[in-house]
């Protein structure tokens, strides 16, 4: 806690030395005071509109209230606060030390917002601190969530072999989030170690893992997706096995989805009649 305290104290001394090179009023109309009523009225969306208004913001009176927003309960708060840090590389630089040292600890809180703002950051020198920390048990299956969305927010290849550990975690919150992560790397090819996932004993998360192999058109899910149409009891998880089979194409899938044209469930009896026109 003394390293945190310090760095702290580092980036408050990082405001007042920009504050006192000129530029504390570049901001779009944005003030340390509107920024501490927008904080005083709790509402998500104030906060967050009064630190865009603040984007380009410099001033040491700013600094130790947005701080203290990146251990805020609300996520979407500390995803904003994070973003405003991110504009100032001196501080971004500080915080970024400051959350790879919570990331190796042991409090969940702490590690869960030091994802958040590794996240938001989006640097792919974050992801092997993000690797680490992602099968640790030791950590609460929420910090966990959130170490896989940071990694997907990120988007970088590197990422792959931690988020395909996450596809096995314990917890389905977890496993949902990896899919959403898996889907979230650019140029992600292919999508092999989703299709054990959509058999999940989690209705969400088999409907997740269903339409991220339809996104990626993993042929390798086909017999797995025909299994889910044909006897899922969730109708969101039939409808996307049944879109999915029609990203595929494969023509071997006509069959399975000529029966889920009667279908109990109007969505999947529309989807399944869209996805035959795509069969080859």
């Amino acid at each position: 806690m003394k390293t945190r305290t310090r760095i702290s104290q580092l980036l408050v001394a990082a405001a007042l030395t920009l504050a006192f090179t000129g530029v504390a009023s570049a901001g779009r109309g944005g003030s340390a005071a509107k920024i501490q009523n927008a904080i005083n009225t709790t509402s998500t969306d104030a906060i967050i509109a009064e630190l865009e208004r603040a984007e380009r913001l410099i001033c040491d009176a700013c600094t130790a209230p947005v701080l203290d927003l990146l251990d805020d309960d609300r996520y979407a708060v500390r995803e904003a606060a994070a973003w405003w840090f991110a504009r100032r590389p001196v501080m971004k630089a500080a915080l970024t030390r400051r959350s790879t040292d919570d990331l190796a600890g042991t409090d969940s809180r702490l590690a869960r917002n030091a994802a958040d703002i590794l996240g938001t950051f989006r640097h792919p020198d974050a992801i092997p601190a993000l690797s680490a920390a992602v099968t640790r048990t030791d950590l609460s299956a929420e910090a966990r969530q959130h170490i896989v969305r940071a990694l997907g927010t990120i988007g970088h290849r590197d990422a792959n072999p931690a988020i395909e550990a996450a596809l096995g975690d314990d917890d389905a919150a977890v496993r949902a989030e990896a899919l959403v992560a898996w889907v979230g790397i650019r140029g992600q090819a292919g999508a092999a170690p989703v299709v054990a996932l959509i058999s999940d004993t989690d209705a969400t998360v088999r409907a997740k893992a269903t339409a991220v192999v339809g996104e990626l058109r993993e042929a390798s899910a086909r017999a797995a997706l025909e299994a889910q149409l044909a006897s899922d009891e969730d109708p969101v998880v039939r409808r996307n096995a049944a879109w999915a089979l029609g990203r595929i194409g494969d023509a071997a899938s006509r069959s399975v989805l000529e029966t889920a044209v009667d279908d109990s469930s109007p969505l999947v009896r529309m989807t399944a009649r869209a996805a035959i026109y795509k069969l080859r």
